[in-house]
């Protein structure tokens, strides 16, 4: 298996788009779907964010050890991604080639509300826990919607035209399968 942060996007909208459409049959697939979105938005952010410096994507302490590695000359340490909404500020706040992202409306608490979501998923604790699809579905359109406008300022950064175009079907599909479950 070979992979990247661009494939990950890819791969993680495709697992979105059908859980979700699982979903109408088993409650189950709502969890795969706040994860995969979860991973797709993650990975985008990493995408934008690391092209040309993979310093923007790791954690503030792991780049200043690699800067200083390198400054040194001496090996690289080991180093790991920055959290999700550490990720998150870092778009807000950071311009890369000309584009810095502003969220709109709500997208901003739906953003925080899928790492929440998804957190409680990977993390569970026992308990019973009740989750209105509603609820969910408001959060998934806004995250998509931030996925579709950071792709598409990626646009000259997918590997071809055909991964960009690929990218863009699945988001306008995830969109679809979203939008179909806030109509019911």
């Amino acid at each position: 298996m070979r992979t990247d942060e661009r494939e990950d996007v890819l791969s993680s909208l495709k697992m979105f788009k059908d859980s979700m459409a699982k979903a109408e049959y088993e409650e189950a697939y709502w969890k795969w779907s706040v994860i995969s979105l979860h991973s797709s938005l993650q990975s985008l952010m990493a995408f934008h964010l690391g092209f040309g410096n993979d310093l923007l994507v790791m954690r503030q302490e792991d780049a200043e050890a690699w800067l200083e590695a390198h400054e040194n000359e001496t090996d690289y340490p080991e180093v790991k991604m920055d959290s999700f909404l550490n990720l998150y500020k870092k778009i807000k706040k950071r311009e890369i080639l000309r584009y810095k992202f502003s969220p709109q409306g709500q997208e901003g608490k739906s953003v925080k509300r899928i790492n929440t979501l998804r957190n409680e998923f990977i993390h569970f604790m026992p308990k019973g826990w009740s989750i209105e699809v509603a609820y969910m579905v408001e959060v998934f359109i806004d995250c998509l919607n931030v996925i579709e406008r950071l792709g598409s300022e990626l646009a000259m950064r997918w590997e071809d035209e055909e991964q960009k175009n690929i990218f863009e079907g699945l988001v306008e599909e995830a969109k679809g399968k979203a939008s179909a479950k806030q109509n019911h």
